[in-house]
C-alpha cells in the first residue's frame, strides 16, 4: 500500500510539475537566463582565482564589480546614442520603407502585391517597440540579480537541490549537474566569441561603408548573434532598410557585409569550439527555435539552443550512459 501511494504521489507530482511548466514557462525560461549568467560569472572568477591566487570572495568580488561597470556603462552609453537618436531612427525607417514600397511599384511582378497590402502603421509599431523593450528591461535587471545571487553561493543552491534525491542517486545527480555546467560554459564561450566577432566586423564594416548609425546596428547585430540563424536575420533587415535611404548600391554592400560576418561566424568560430560541445545539426536548432516561439514567444527563440545543449547532455547522460564530451 505504501509503495502504491509513493508511486501514485510520484505521478501527481509530475503531472503537477508539467502543468506549471506549460503556464509559467516564461518564468521558468527567466531563470534558465539566470543560471546562463551565473555560469559566465562563476566562470570568470574560478578563472580570476586560478591566476591570481586569490580567494573566491575576492575573484568573485572583482568580477561582480567589472560586470557591473559594463553594463551600466554600456546601457549609459548606447542608451543616451539611441535615445537622442530615437527620432532619427523612426523618420530613416518610415523614409526607408515607403522607397522599398515604390521601388517595388516599378516591377509589375509587385505592383498588385504593394497594392493590396495594407499600409504599415509604423507609430504604432514604434509603441509596440518600447512597450516591449520596457518589459524586456524589467525582465533582464531580473536575470542579472538572479545571475549575481547564484554565482555568489552556488554550493548552497546546489545542496538544496540534491536534497531532493535520496543518497544513492546523489552522487549520479551532481555529475549530471557537472556535465550540465560544463557543455554549458563552452556553449557560452562559443556564443561569447561570434558575438564579439560579429559585432566587432560588422561595425567596422559600417564605418567603412559610411551607413548611419553604424555603431548601434554593429553592437545590435552582436547582440543578436546569441540567437543563432534567427538573430542574423532580424539584424541585417534594419540595416539594409537604413542603408537603402542613402542608395541601392550602399544597401548591397551592407547586405554583403552581414554576409561575411556570419559566413565568418558561421564557419570559422563556431567550427573551432565545435568539438568542445553537444553537437546540435542546424536543422535541430531551427526546429527547436521553431517550437519554442509557438510555446513562449519572443523568450522560447532566444534560449532554445542552450535548452537543446540541456536536452542532448541528458540523453547523452541518462539514454546513452555516456559522457557529454564523447
Amino acid at each position: 500500500m505504501t509503495r502504491f501511494v509513493r508511486r501514485a504521489f510520484a505521478a501527481v507530482l509530475i503531472v503537477g510539475v508539467v502543468v506549471l511548466a506549460a503556464y509559467a514557462i516564461e518564468l521558468i525560461l527567466y531563470v534558465f537566463a539566470g543560471i546562463l549568467v551565473a555560469l559566465m560569472l562563476r566562470t570568470a572568477g574560478l578563472w580570476l582565482r586560478t591566476h591570481t591566487r586569490l580567494w573566491i570572495r575576492c575573484s568573485m568580488t572583482i568580477v561582480l564589480v567589472v560586470f557591473v561597470v559594463v553594463v551600466v556603462g554600456t546601457i549609459w552609453i548606447f542608451g543616451l546614442q539611441i535615445a537622442h537618436q530615437a527620432d532619427e531612427l523612426f523618420d530613416t525607417i518610415s523614409k526607408a520603407y515607403s522607397q522599398f514600397q515604390t521601388k517595388l511599384q516599378q516591377y509589375r511582378i509587385f505592383r498588385q502585391f504593394v497594392s493590396t497590402t495594407p499600409p504599415v502603421n509604423l507609430g504604432a509599431t514604434a509603441t509596440a517597440a518600447a512597450t516591449g523593450l520596457l518589459w524586456m528591461a524589467g525582465s533582464m535587471v531580473l536575470i542579472l540579480f538572479l545571475g549575481v545571487y547564484l554565482s555568489t553561493g552556488p554550493q548552497e543552491y546546489m545542496e538544496s537541490f540534491l536534497n531532493f534525491f535520496s543518497a544513492e542517486h546523489r552522487a549520479k545527480a551532481t555529475k549530471i549537474l557537472e556535465s550540465l555546467g560544463g557543455a554549458l560554459r563552452w556553449w557560452l564561450f562559443g556564443q561569447l566569441i561570434a558575438m564579439v566577432i560579429v559585432g566587432a566586423v560588422t561595425t567596422t564594416g559600417l564605418l567603412l561603408l559610411k551607413s548611419p548609425m553604424a555603431v548601434s546596428l554593429g553592437v545590435m547585430a552582436g547582440l543578436l548573434t546569441f540567437v543563432p540563424y534567427v538573430g542574423a536575420l532580424a539584424s541585417a533587415v534594419p540595416a539594409i532598410l537604413i542603408a537603402m535611404t542613402q542608395s541601392g548600391e550602399l544597401a548591397l554592400y551592407v547586405m554583403l557585409l552581414y554576409l561575411i560576418a556570419h559566413v565568418a561566424e558561421g564557419y570559422i568560430v563556431v567550427p573551432l569550439v565545435q568539438h568542445r560541445l553537444v553537437y546540435l545539426p542546424p536543422a535541430v536548432i531551427l526546429t527547436s527555435q521553431l517550437f519554442m516561439h509557438a510555446f513562449a514567444g519572443a523568450a522560447g527563440l532566444t534560449f532554445a539552443t542552450p535548452l537543446m545543449v540541456v536536452a542532448m547532455v541528458l540523453i547523452k547522460r541518462l539514454y546513452f550512459k555516456q559522457d557529454w564530451t564523447d
